[in-house]
C-alpha cells in the first residue's frame, strides 16, 4: 500500500519542476490519504505524503485548484458541475491538520524546505480568503484552527518572509530540476 502512495504522490508532482505549484498538483483524480502517512516509519512514503500535502497546500494557496473545499462549497458546486471528479467527496481538511499538528516537529526537522512552504500557505490561504478558518470551515471543531494557530503559524510566521530557493525544495522531495536556475553546482 505505501507504494502506491508514493507513486500517486509522484504522479501528483509531475510538472512541478516546470511551474511549481501552478502546474502541479494532479490530486483531484486520484483520493488517496496521504495525511494518514506523515508519520509513516518508511522515510519515503513519508516524504512523498508531505509533500502530496505541501502540493495539495501550494495549488489552493495559487489558486490553480482548490482540494479542500467546506462541505457547504462542495454541496454548492457538486450542483452545478456536470465533471464527475466533483461527484467524489474533496480531501477532509481536519484530517490532514490533525496529522500536522501531530507530527509538524518532525515535518519540519525531516523536510524544513516542504515545512516552510507549508506554513506559508496555511498563513497565506486565509489571509487571501479574508476570513478565518473557522468561519471558512464551520463544520470542523474551531479547536482545530486554534490548536493550528498557537503551535504552529503563531510560532512559525517568521518562515513566512524566509523563503528560500526553489531548488532546495526539488532537491528535498526528490524532483529532478528543469531550468538551470534550479540545478545546485
Amino acid at each position: 500500500m505505501t507504494n502506491n502512495i508514493i507513486e500517486q504522490a509522484k504522479r501528483g508532482l509531475e510538472g512541478f519542476a516546470i511551474g511549481g505549484y501552478h502546474t502541479s498538483g494532479n490530486f483531484s483524480k486520484y483520493r488517496e490519504d496521504y495525511y494518514k502517512y506523515f508519520g509513516d516509519p518508511d522515510d519515503e512514503t513519508r516524504k512523498y505524503a508531505i509533500a502530496a500535502f505541501t502540493c495539495m497546500l501550494g495549488t489552493w494557496e495559487t489558486g490553480s485548484l482548490q482540494i479542500f473545499q467546506p462541505i457547504q462549497e462542495w454541496e454548492e458546486n457538486k450542483k452545478w458541475s456536470t465533471n464527475p471528479l466533483d461527484q467524489k467527496r474533496f480531501y477532509r481538511f481536519k484530517d490532514y491538520l490533525y496529522a500536522l499538528l501531530a507530527h509538524h516537529e518532525q515535518i519540519e526537522k525531516e523536510f524544513p524546505y516542504m515545512y516552510e512552504d507549508i506554513v506559508l500557505f496555511l498563513i497565506k490561504i486565509e489571509l487571501n480568503q479574508g476570513i478565518r478558518y473557522e468561519e471558512w470551515f464551520p463544520e470542523h471543531n474551531p479547536n482545530l484552527f486554534q490548536r493550528l494557530r498557537e503551535e504552529i503559524l503563531i510560532p512559525k510566521q517568521h518562515l513566512v518572509d524566509k523563503r528560500s530557493h526553489r531548488k532546495f525544495l526539488l532537491k528535498e522531495i526528490g524532483i529532478e530540476p528543469f531550468f538551470e536556475s534550479d540545478q545546485f553546482r
